[in-house]
């Protein structure tokens, strides 16, 4: 099986494959994860990350609350009454990993329900898909298990679908460039063979025209 070319082949090979290549790509947004699904486990994820930072000391039984309410539920007013009612137990290293996923985004305690909201919207849109996705890396946490899932699975299935349309759109452009070579070769071959065709007919013609002026000097 030939091997196939590789980018950097492409790019030798044709002018103009680079700005093709370059603007599919852009056009793709690969960093940028869309639906509806995915759009409400990252800010639903986010959230509750920043609130489990916030209160840190919060009950077994109230966290697993809490992250019902926001993700079951969709109930803010539910979630704002669990924060309100923990009780102030601290259980140690229970989550440590979020003080990792949050530190680089101070971000205000939140007070009423109306700012949980807007909060919730601002963490989301502050953080952007592809550092929401690495954040999720390596977290181990059986209450987020099961959302973490679906939100890398939902982000990979978008993903490869989108490189599927990306390299077929490519395939498209570097086929009609390659119909664009062919056509300059072929052209340029066929010129080349006329320019031959032409020159030795008129070599001919001189040949004649020369053996006919010296035919009628000699007569």
């Amino acid at each position: 099986m030939p091997e196939l070319p590789r980018v950097d082949d492409l790019r030798q090979l044709y002018r103009d494959f680079n700005s093709v290549y370059k603007r599919y790509v852009e056009e793709a947004k690969f960093d940028v994860v869309k639906g509806r699904d995915f759009k409400f486990l990252k800010k639903r994820l986010t959230f509750i990350c920043h609130l489990l930072k916030e209160h840190r000391e919060i009950a077994p039984k109230k966290r697993a609350e809490l992250i019902n309410a926001l993700l079951s539920e969709h109930d803010l007013r539910h979630a704002q009454e669990v924060i309100n009612k923990s009780d102030k137990n601290k259980e140690p290293g229970k989550t440590s990993w979020f003080s990792t996923f949050t530190s680089n985004f101070p971000w205000p305690k939140v007070t009423d329900e109306e700012s949980l909201r807007k909060e919730m919207n601002k963490i989301a849109n502050d953080i952007s898909d592809s550092e929401f996705l690495l954040g999720l890396e390596g977290i181990e946490d059986e209450d987020l298990k099961d959302p973490i899932h679906g939100a890398v699975t939902l982000a990979n299935t978008q993903l490869a679908s989108l490189v599927d349309a990306t390299v077929n759109k490519l395939t498209h452009a570097v086929l009609r460039m390659q119909q664009e070579e062919c056509k300059k070769n072929i052209q340029h071959e066929i010129e080349t063979e006329q320019r031959k065709v032409l020159d030795g007919a008129l070599a001919n013609l001189i040949q004649d025209v020369n053996k006919n002026s010296v035919g009628r000097r000699t007569s």
